[in-house]
């Protein structure tokens, strides 16, 4: 790769991510690609989406409650102001007084899109586990430092951590959480199956959900284990194909255990 100042050599460098929304500073710091004679970094797409999930899960897992957060977990959750629309049975302009904060956040709607962020960004858990959390977390507020993860939301490491920090959960789980297909994650649960890597607790037809778990609940061990097995950890799955005609639905609560860590 060829820098704009024309070397070719490359080193590694630190490169620090820094965003302010609604009081709270995040930070966050990786190594990556630099050019070895003016510095000037080659950051991956990937690590920029990743960052702004991040900042995206915070602000949905502890507020404040304001257009502001709404719109910026909205856009990092990837969801369209015709979906919420839908979802909420409110007017678009509706959405877009409450982002551009010309009317009153409505505390119930802000609820649902940092659910619905969470579940697809860290997995499916509780609402009433996250309402706690964010009560305890409420006004918190100067600099939080996120701890980035390389893995996306799709890919076949998220399946495997999921299964390591969740009960027996259901395939048809796991694709909603990942917004995956879930005929492709089925087949993928079959050949890490016969990896001895998980393994199916109930059995069912073609069409139905299967529970799945993995043979250890140590993630790192599980990882390792993947690896040495030939698994492609970064390999991603198709993501779910969606009908035109078809409509968010408030998802149901399961159990596991948060993704991303941060500190404040």
């Amino acid at each position: 790769m060829t820098c704009r100042c024309g070397e070719t050599k490359r080193t590694s460098a630190t490169h620090t991510f820094r965003r302010t929304v609604a009081g709270t500073t995040f930070t966050a710091e990786t190594t990556v690609d630099a050019c070895a004679r003016c510095g000037e970094p080659n950051v991956p797409v990937a690590l920029v989406i990743a960052f702004e999930r991040a900042v995206a899960a915070e602000l949905a897992r502890r507020g404040p409650i304001s257009g502001e957060t709404f719109r910026w977990i909205r856009k990092a959750a990837a969801l369209e102001r015709m979906d919420m629309s839908q979802l909420l049975g409110v007017s678009i302009e509706t959405i877009a007084s409450w982002e551009e904060e010309r009317r009153p956040m409505d505390v119930a709607a802000w609820t649902v899109i940092a659910s619905l962020a969470l579940d697809a960004i860290e997995g499916p858990r509780p609402l009433r586990a996250r309402m706690k959390a964010r009560r305890r977390n409420a006004g918190a507020s100067g600099t939080t430092v996120i701890t980035l993860q390389r893995a996306r939301a799709g890919s076949i490491a998220r399946v495997l951590e999921l299964l390591a920090r969740s009960a027996a959960i259901t395939d048809a789980d796991i694709a909603d959480a990942l917004d995956v297909d879930c005929a492709a994650l089925r087949a993928r649960l079959r050949e890490l199956a016969t990896l001895g890597l998980v393994r199916s607790t109930t059995t069912s037809s073609q069409d139905e959900a299967v529970r799945w778990e993995p043979t250890t609940r140590d993630r790192d061990a599980l990882m390792d284990a993947a690896a040495r097995a030939g698994v492609d950890l970064d390999a991603l799955l198709p993501r779910a194909k969606r009908t035109p005609d078809a409509r968010w639905h408030p998802i149901r609560p399961r159990a596991t255990t948060a993704t991303w860590r941060a500190s404040t």
